[in-house]
């Protein structure tokens, strides 16, 4: 019955995605008659429809939109709440989910998780890559124990960011690169260079053109602008350009020798907010394993600071 429930709540939920009742009863493993009696149902118990039926599909009744934040949030709770027994069960202490942004995944939760399963390999971990704008829904939502991310502009009063990861922004292009060879390299060689283009969205999109105009450059682009990291370290690996990006973001393929970040002046390699997590603020309310990655970040922050541009 619990489990019937359940699905009930995710048929809501997948029919105000997709607007269509069979799509959305084959999503969620029920046949059409039951997706149908089970919506039935609902709106038995809530005493009101639940979604308009239009020539395109269906669309939720304000009660539907009214409900599914809640109900999001319900299911999102039962899920996690399955994943932590099914580690108890598997053999784990604990667990800690993590939701984190590039630079973060990259430049703090990578480098530090070895270490930490290391000391405690009883802890149960899953990292999910976020954007900006998912992070803090994921944390109201319980869905998430912690944000690794830069500080963001407001937090609810009961969570706190602890700034644990310098920043920067980097030049980097392909070992193959001809400004490899030129280091340090100047503002006449970087205005004469081809640019791949940062994420539009991003912080480097629009500090690329301000520095570029505090420098009185104006280089040729390349068109092609994406978040995938792969996508970068590609363009770069196989044609002779360069790209601002925050360090973090591909700090480890410079580590690897994938890619080269290359020494150029402060004026184009400014400091970025730092990186940290955001945290309970009242720590007794977490578990000891999110107490425990707490922790081993903060220590393994302190023991890797930031290297000078150009610098690996």
């Amino acid at each position: 019955m619990a489990r019937a429930r359940l699905r009930h709540l995710q048929l809501l939920v997948r029919t105000a995605e997709l607007g269509n009742l069979q799509r959305a009863a084959t999503s969620v493993h029920m046949s059409q008659p039951g997706a149908t009696h089970a919506l039935g149902e609902l709106e038995t118990v809530l005493g009101a429809p639940l979604f308009e039926r239009h020539a395109r599909g269906m669309r939720p009744t304000p009660m539907a939109a009214a409900l599914l934040p809640l109900v999001r949030n319900a299911i999102a709770q039962l899920q996690a709440g399955a994943e932590a027994a099914a580690a108890v069960h598997a053999g784990a202490a604990g667990s800690v989910r993590v939701a984190a942004i590039g630079a973060a995944m990259s430049g703090l939760v990578a480098p530090l998780l070895p270490g930490f399963t290391v000391q405690h390999p009883d802890v149960a971990v899953d990292v999910r890559p976020a954007s900006a704008d998912e992070l803090l829904r994921l944390m109201e939502e319980r869905s998430v124990d912690l944000l690794a991310c830069r500080a963001p502009e407001q937090l609810p009063a009961d969570l706190e960011f602890l700034p644990l990861v310098q920043d920067r922004y980097a030049v980097v292009c392909g070992p193959q690169h001809p400004l490899v060879a030129a280091q340090p390299v100047g503002t006449a060689q970087l205005g004469t260079a081809t640019w791949l283009l940062p994420p539009p969205s991003g912080l480097a999109a629009r500090d690329f053109d301000r520095l570029c105009g505090l420098l009185g450059i104006a280089p040729p682009v390349c068109w092609v602008t994406g978040r995938a990291v792969l996508l970068t370290l590609a363009m770069l690996q196989q044609r002779e350009l360069l790209v601002l990006l925050p360090r973090n973001v591909v700090v480890q393929l410079l580590q690897a020798g994938l890619l080269v970040e290359l020494a150029c002046s402060a004026e184009m390699t400014p400091a970025m907010p730092p990186v940290g997590l955001v945290v309970p603020r009242d720590q007794a309310r977490c578990s000891a394993g999110v107490v425990q990655f707490i922790a081993h970040a903060q220590r393994w922050a302190q023991a890797h600071p930031l290297p000078a541009p150009g610098v690996d």
